[in-house]
């Protein structure tokens, strides 16, 4: 079977993909891969011979409409970025899906992440192909896991679903219905989960039954909860990761083995790491890391991300105002990329923006979380944490408030939470076995259509 990869968005949207796309070329598959431009290097590591496919997802994720307009108290402009956003993209993904499926003579099935399935599923329905998609979250109606905190019983999680999937849809439905025409599809009344239903489409649940056990009675094998995706050890070696990538290393040349001397000549450290979030202010949150580190006795490894921490000594800011004292380099240590699978079990908590991929990379090192949430999914992992009794949620702008950071730790570094997070990374499907079932269900959604 060939099968064509359409991955657009941040390296949390698209590395769990290139895990099945690898298992499904051991298996004999041809696998197309189409990624978003700025990581077309980290699949070519990966020796998946990727395409450019979309947009920059580092550039959008910068950009003052996410940055500044989604976030404006002024209503009407936070509604225009989040329609803006909600289909940034589509006409480039449209345009090179196609070009890409033409290129290779056509394919099986069409695999999507989350991001861009409205666009991958009409040029799937246009060329007659199957489609599955990689869902990192619960993100389709059901009663079992609320999209909003505090609501709780099946009944007002419906509810609050149905909403939630009335206002997509508001946001998304003149973008869609244009991609639609352009690629001479009549328009669509009805939005894509229901669309995709009636279609036969696979939406694999790649995430843990274990947070969320009511799903698996409610969703029948369309939709399978295969567990966390994560790739092998050998893939990971080859992305280069192990100890630390590019950013600035407070206090030693920036390699694996310097980080191993630090990691070894102390106790084990909190984790730091927001992955492709922009962190607004890198010097305010390296001065509360280290002020949480001083106040509870602990060490902090950050990585720096996608973000810029090369300025954030404690200097001078660019508007001239006085930065708060640079972090003490034997207390914390700031490194590039890091290998999550090989850093985090050396650590004793993470602090993260709970992306569904750095949250199941602490998860399965077992460790208790800070969840400093942005939007999208990230709430939802957060509240999915503290209700398993492993982790509590804060909105990442507040972590830069005097004494957040340091109380947010401070209920997660006891032994009884640590013994839970423990308990509950011993519970968790092994990867392999998940992307084995991924590949599976991929497989599965060609011979049905």
């Amino acid at each position: 079977m060939r099968h064509v990869m359409a991955l657009v968005g941040s390296r949390g949207d698209v590395q769990p993909a290139l895990a099945v796309a690898l298992e499904l070329r051991r298996r004999g598959h041809e696998v197309v891969t189409g990624v978003a431009p700025n990581l077309v290097p980290l699949a070519g590591r990966l020796g998946l011979d990727p395409v450019p496919l979309g947009i920059d997802s580092a550039a959008l994720l910068g950009s003052d409409l996410v940055r500044r307009d989604m976030r404006s108290a002024h209503p009407v402009r936070r509604v225009r970025a989040l329609r803006a956003v909600a289909s940034a993209g589509w006409d480039e993904l449209r345009t090179g899906l196609l070009a890409l499926l033409d290129d290779v003579g056509g394919a099986d099935t069409v695999v999507t992440g989350l991001l861009g399935q409205e666009v991958a599923a009409a040029v799937a329905e246009r060329r007659g192909l199957a489609m599955a998609a990689l869902h990192y979250c619960p993100v389709r109606a059901n009663g079992v896991v609320s999209p909003v905190s505090g609501v709780r019983g099946p009944r007002a999680t419906r509810t609050v679903w149905a909403l939630g999937e009335r206002v997509r849809w508001g946001l998304t439905r003149r973008a869609e219905n244009d991609q639609r025409a352009a690629l001479g599809l009549g328009g669509t009344r009805v939005h894509l989960p229901t669309r995709l239903r009636d279609a036969g489409a696979v939406e694999v649940q790649a995430y843990d039954p274990a947070l969320a056990p009511g799903l698996v009675g409610e969703w029948g094998p369309r939709r399978p909860l295969t567990g966390f995706l994560a790739l092998d050890d050998d893939a990971r070696a080859r992305l280069g990761e192990t100890g630390s990538g590019s950013g600035v290393d407070g206090g030693g040349d920036g390699g694996a083995a310097s980080l191993d001397a630090w990691l070894d000549d102390g106790e084990p450290p909190v984790y730091v790491g927001f992955g492709s979030m922009p962190v607004a202010d890198p010097a305010a949150l390296l001065a509360a890391v280290d002020a949480a580190c001083a106040d509870l006795g602990v060490r902090a490894l950050v990585s720096a991300g996608w973000n810029d921490f090369s300025g954030a000594d404690g200097a001078r800011r660019a508007d001239g105002a006085t930065g708060a004292p640079g972090p003490d380099g034997k207390r914390v240590r700031v490194v590039g990329a890091v290998d999550h699978a090989a850093v985090l079990p050396r650590c004793r908590a993470a602090v993260h923006h709970g992306g569904a991929g750095t949250t199941a990379a602490a998860l399965r090192a077992g460790l208790p979380a800070v969840v400093g949430w942005y939007s999208a999914d990230q709430p939802m992992w957060g509240d999915l944490l503290r209700g398993a009794g492993v982790g509590v949620a804060r909105r990442a702008s507040t972590l830069t408030e005097p004494g957040v950071l340091a109380g947010a730790l401070a209920e997660v570094l006891d032994d009884a939470t640590a013994a839970r997070a423990a308990a509950l990374g011993g519970r968790l499907v092994p990867p392999d076995h998940a992307v084995a079932a991924a590949a599976d269900a991929v497989v599965s959604a060609s011979a049905g259509a």
